[in-house]
């Protein structure tokens, strides 16, 4: 039986096939994963069909650390025929290595444990190659605590979501289309009574901008954010962005 502790990067799932090297599709041109020459790193053409997408001509990897889960939704993505192949990791230091080595178009991103600070982990996995597409997923009562837009990701795949929404979501972000409307479980605020500008400062505390950078984002003056940092603080019964970071994930997770 896998366990996390596996290598999971080596990992070939059983229907996993490379594709040959006298074998191009149609669209999007993309190497095999083991091939040198560079990649096309234009986005999939656009289409009205959401079943337009040719044969092996999607990249996907997984992030989870939990192994059942993550190998069990490549085995899932690996079953469709626009999939090429699904990578898989089980952090953001090996998600980082292997989407900057294979640029793979689709990424699927587990915050059970990170839960609001996902944005420091899509910002590293975009940084190595900016075309990817992200959704966030949980196996848990986790949420992403703010717009899945506001984490650079295009949506969200809460726990309990079924296969066939699982695959739709990923065929819509390939393509560019709408997310889709799935039922996400409600956030609850586990701690504090915070207004909404104090969760959105406390999101981004914890992806390790300054104030004066969480100021740009937000529209406000640094000095306008550190005192409601403070005042955050004082809400928490913490003593810094340090400690604030570690309450999140349960003042902010459904």
């Amino acid at each position: 039986m896998p366990t996390a502790e596996m290598p999971t990067a080596e990992l070939e799932l059983p229907t996993l096939k490379p594709r040959r090297a006298d074998t191009a599709p149609s669209a999007p041109v993309r190497p095999t994963l083991s091939a040198a020459p560079p990649f096309d790193d234009s986005a999939p053409p656009a289409a009205t069909d959401l079943d337009a997408l040719p044969d092996s001509s999607v990249r996907a990897i997984v992030i989870d650390a939990h192994a059942p889960s993550r190998i069990g939704l490549g085995a899932l993505l690996e079953e469709q025929p626009w999939i090429e192949g699904c990578l898989l990791a089980s952090g953001s230091e090996e998600s980082v290595a292997l989407t900057r080595r294979h640029r793979p178009d689709v990424a699927i991103l587990d915050i059970s444990q990170t839960g609001p600070f996902a944005g420091s982990v899509t910002a590293m996995i975009r940084d190595a190659h900016p075309g990817i597409q992200i959704l966030l997923s949980s196996r848990c009562r986790t949420s992403p605590g703010a717009p899945p837009a506001s984490l650079g990701a295009v949506g969200f795949l809460p726990a309990g979501v079924g296969a066939e929404d699982v695959i739709d979501q990923v065929r819509a972000a390939v393509l560019g289309g709408e997310p889709l409307d799935l039922d996400a479980p409600a956030a609850s605020l586990g701690g504090p009574d915070l207004s909404d500008r104090e969760r959105e400062i406390l999101v981004l505390l914890g992806t390790g901008l300054t104030n004066r950078e969480i100021g740009e984002r937000l529209h406000l003056g640094p000095d306008s954010i550190k005192k409601s940092a403070t005042a955050l603080y004082r809400k928490l019964g913490v003593r810094n962005r340090t400690e604030a970071a570690q309450r999140a994930a349960t003042v902010l997770a459904a």
